[in-house]
């Protein structure tokens, strides 16, 4: 019994024979099986480093087509980076539009309740928190290309539309142009 028990735990057969066998360990087992699965270069048949360059190959390709396609991008990358505003334009752009938020608030908060009694104040404080609000994009944007984009078709075309909708349409435009038109010729010929 002591013979099989410890056969058994070695690995080998369990013989009740009288010839003894040398016990195989589960080592030398393991070493055989390794030692058969060499020539194949793996069990599933599947090359990691080989896969591994492919997939970089790919990258890489992928990679210098999309820059090349960049590169040839009409204004390029060093256009469109050349607008990044910097640290001095964005601490301005805060400040002024924390400041006209301000004002905008102080307007509705103090002065929209006594409208009636003061409405030069709504008006003064309003007025100037619009303009600091505005002005933070000047200061966001440089002047230039601020008012280049605020005369581009684009927002020409969002006037347009936002006058077509002004009561009476472009009939009333045009007679409301044509009235301060009028009012401003008759200050003038004074």
């Amino acid at each position: 019994m002591q013979k099989t028990a410890q056969a058994w735990f070695m690995g080998g057969p369990s013989s009740s024979s009288g010839r003894e066998k040398s016990p195989a360990s589960v080592l030398a087992d393991w070493n055989a099986y390794a030692a058969s699965q060499e020539p194949d270069s793996s069990a599933l048949g599947f090359d990691l480093e080989a896969a591994v360059r492919t997939a970089n190959d790919k990258v890489s390709g992928t990679f210098n087509v999309v820059s090349k396609g960049v590169r040839d991008i009409p204004g390029s990358f060093q256009s469109a980076t050349s607008t990044v505003p910097s640290g001095k334009s964005l601490m301005y752009f805060s400040l002024l539009l924390a400041a006209g938020v301000f004002f905008v608030f102080i307007a509705f908060a103090m002065f929209l309740p006594v409208m009636v009694l003061m409405p030069q104040k709504f008006a003064i404080c309003f007025t100037i928190g619009c303009v600091f609000i505005v002005g933070s994009f000047f200061a966001l944007k440089g002047p230039k290309n601020q008012l280049a984009h605020m005369f581009s078709r684009e927002v020409l075309a969002l006037s347009y539309y936002a006058i077509s909708y002004f009561p009476g349409g472009s009939a009333g435009m045009k007679f409301l142009s044509s009235t301060l038109t009028s009012l401003i010729l008759k200050c003038f010929r004074r």
